[in-house]
């Protein structure tokens, strides 16, 4: 789910299939061009851009605070502790995927750029209880990332948040894309090619690292200086 509101621009993603889901339908094996455009700014193959890119700028990209607040009493223990474990996880697999963007973990209670929230919620609810301006009263399938950016298409802020029933395996796969996605990377693609091969997958939680153009798509947002 994509919403826009000028000057400042909020998106909304979902990390399960819902029918507000933002993504492109798509063919084969896609060109890097092709791959980079679709998912930072919803183009179709050889179409026009659907959606503004946005990006952290450099100073920001190289240092990203991620912090993941205190769950709230009625959120599953079990599934908090492994959350924590997927997100430093996964800061180290998109830290490693050799483009400038350098993220760290953070304490609860120090300054951050992303945000990562666990909602008392199931699949398909309506998100409470976050503070967070657009994001309560949004539907989640899985996960939600939120994305707010200024007039010069620089990301500003991101928010993530956890629904309480994520299948134990998918915990992981989802809060990778989830952070990636927070990057500025905001379409997803339906595309059985990508299916085990992108975390940008539409119809798939079982992608456990950046794929080759995943990388890549990271490196052009972000390229090394």
């Amino acid at each position: 789910m994509i919403r826009a509101i000028a000057p400042v621009a909020l998106t909304l993603f979902l990390a399960a299939p819902v029918a507000a889901q933002e993504f492109v339908t798509t063919d084969g094996k896609l060109s890097d061009s092709d791959f980079f455009r679709l998912v930072t700014c919803s183009a179709a193959p050889g179409g026009p851009c659907g959606e503004t890119q946005v990006r952290w700028t450099d100073s920001r990209a190289s240092d990203l605070r991620v912090a993941l607040l205190p769950a709230p009493r009625d959120y599953p223990g079990r599934v908090a502790e492994r959350v924590s474990r997927a997100l430093d996880r996964a800061i180290e697999q998109i830290n490693g995927a050799g483009s400038a963007v350098r993220m760290r973990r953070v304490g609860k209670s120090e300054a951050s750029d992303i945000q990562l929230h666990l909602a008392p919620v199931r699949s398909g609810d309506l998100v409470y209880g976050t503070g967070v301006d657009g994001l309560d009263d949004e539907s989640i399938g899985a996960a939600v990332v939120q994305v707010r950016w200024d007039g010069k298409r620089n990301i500003t802020e991101a928010a993530i948040v956890m629904a309480e029933d994520i299948p134990r395996d998918e915990i992981y796969p989802v809060l990778l894309e989830e952070l990636t996605q927070s990057l500025g990377f905001l379409t997803d693609i339906r595309n059985p090619y990508y299916d085990s091969l992108s975390v940008f997958s539409e119809d798939s939680n079982s992608v456990t690292k950046l794929g080759v153009q995943d990388r890549m798509a990271l490196h052009r947002l972000y390229p090394q200086n």
